[in-house]
């Protein structure tokens, strides 16, 4: 059987053949991407680029990647539209929904043979994008869009819920038209229902990156005590509210260090009219910054930037607690990359994120805007090693389960072999 995947990014080994830097998203794909190849099974695998450079097809380890230029959508269907007649793969899977080169190849694809896999989705994210951002800070002022206009910044909120809105259309497309989702989690596949009630749904959980299943477990005895590890890209995830409930736990625990994957804080010192533009046209980066220097916060943060996959894994080891803040989520890699690793973890149960924890079983859950109650179940954590101890073992067994390699590669498997004969037997 030959599968053609549909991916947002250039995936990690193909990265390497070409000099790049390998891209730290993404990370269950690699693990999916053995499944498939150590299956037997053709594996062709598309994505797109602004960088004109990396234009082609390529062979890497036995598997076919076509790099395609990243445009509107009827440039994109002219661009997959040779590939699928060269390649006639007998099942098309595509993984997101919320990038419009989804839609671009879901529209020249058999419905019957083409699966989607739910990621993020921005028809419903667009409703939770400014998180508990004020609408003050978030907003898209006139003085943003002129930024903008002249090359000078200009990132707004505003802005990123405007294009979430733009690229829903493309998604509703997708799922109104394939025949066939995984959505990761009940959250995804009951979004998935609201705008297509006949599609059928395939179970399969995510297969995580190969060091997650070393063996290595977090250890009280070798842990930084009193550490937290967590996110800050966009603004779903959190970042400022976590921010807020830092601010309950350092007053109680003052030696409490954050550790923070994705973004660094610039802390730009700006003064003068540089300051006053800023704070008139706010980018959610200079909102953080006023938030850390509001509760004083500088000297207990350590912005990692983004890490390679054995650098997540060295730091979550290290960690006393995991946090994940979202407005919204699917589904959490790394938050299930923390379970499966054995450190307790606390996280806002919104999403799919409340199906991944077990509240007060393997790790705590609050509502999203009762970041006092974070910071309380941090504490407990950081005060209670029985705790601790507990949560660690039964979150590590809950994650086990959810990501248990081999069963969730014959679910891939199967997924894929559901579609063929379904599609055969027309």
């Amino acid at each position: 059987m030959k599968i053609l995947w549909l991916v947002n990014i250039v995936m990690p080994e193909l990265a390497e053949h070409l000099g790049r830097k390998p891209s730290v998203f993404g990370g269950w794909l690699t693990g999916a991407l053995s499944a498939v190849r150590e299956s037997g099974n053709e594996l062709v695998i598309c994505t797109t680029s602004r960088d004109a450079k990396l234009f082609g097809r390529y062979e890497v380890h036995g598997v076919t990647y076509y790099i395609v230029p990243e445009s509107d959508v009827p440039a994109m269907q002219a661009a997959f539209r040779p590939i699928l007649e060269h390649e006639k793969p007998d099942v098309v899977h595509l993984y997101g929904t919320e990038f419009e080169h989804t839609w671009a190849l879901a529209s020249l694809t058999d419905p019957e043979k083409t699966l989607v896999s739910v990621q993020g989705l921005v028809a419903y994210y667009a409703e939770h994008v400014y998180g508990g951002v004020p609408d003050s800070v978030a907003r898209d002022t006139r003085l943003h869009k002129l930024l903008r206009r002249i090359g000078k910044g200009g990132a707004s909120i505003g802005q990123q819920k405007k294009n979430y809105l733009a690229r829903a259309q493309a998604e509703i497309n997708t799922l109104k038209r394939v025949r066939y989702v995984n959505g990761g989690t009940s959250w995804g596949d009951g979004c998935a229902r609201l705008f297509q009630p006949d599609v059928n749904i395939l179970p399969c959980e995510l297969i995580l990156r190969d060091s997650f299943y070393d063996g290595r477990m977090w250890d009280m005895e070798t842990i930084e005590r009193h550490s937290i590890f967590t996110i800050y890209t966009y603004p779903i995830k959190g970042f400022d509210m976590f921010l807020h409930g830092l601010q309950w736990i350092v007053q109680h625990c003052p030696d409490t260090h954050v550790y923070v994957a994705g973004n660094r804080c610039a802390y730009r010192n700006y003064s003068g009219l540089r300051k006053k533009i800023m704070d008139l046209a706010p980018d959610y980066d200079w909102y953080v910054q006023g938030l850390i220097e509001k509760y004083d916060l500088k000297s207990n943060i350590t912005f990692l930037g983004f890490l390679t996959e054995e650098q997540m894994r060295e730091r979550l080891l290290k960690s006393h607690v995991f946090v994940s803040a979202s407005a919204i989520e699917n589904h959490s890699t790394a938050l299930g990359e923390a379970m499966i690793s054995g450190v307790p973890s606390v996280a806002s149960c919104v999403g799919g994120l409340q199906e991944m924890i077990d509240h007060g079983k393997d790790g705590f859950l609050y509502p999203f805007n009762e970041t006092y109650r974070m910071a309380e179940y941090v504490l407990q954590i950081f005060e209670n090693d029985e705790l601790a101890q507990s949560f660690s073992q039964n979150g590590h067994d809950h994650a086990a389960r959810t990501y248990d390699r081999e069963k969730n590669t014959q679910d891939l498997l199967n997924m894929y072999e559901t579609i063929y004969q379904n599609r055969k037997e027309v």
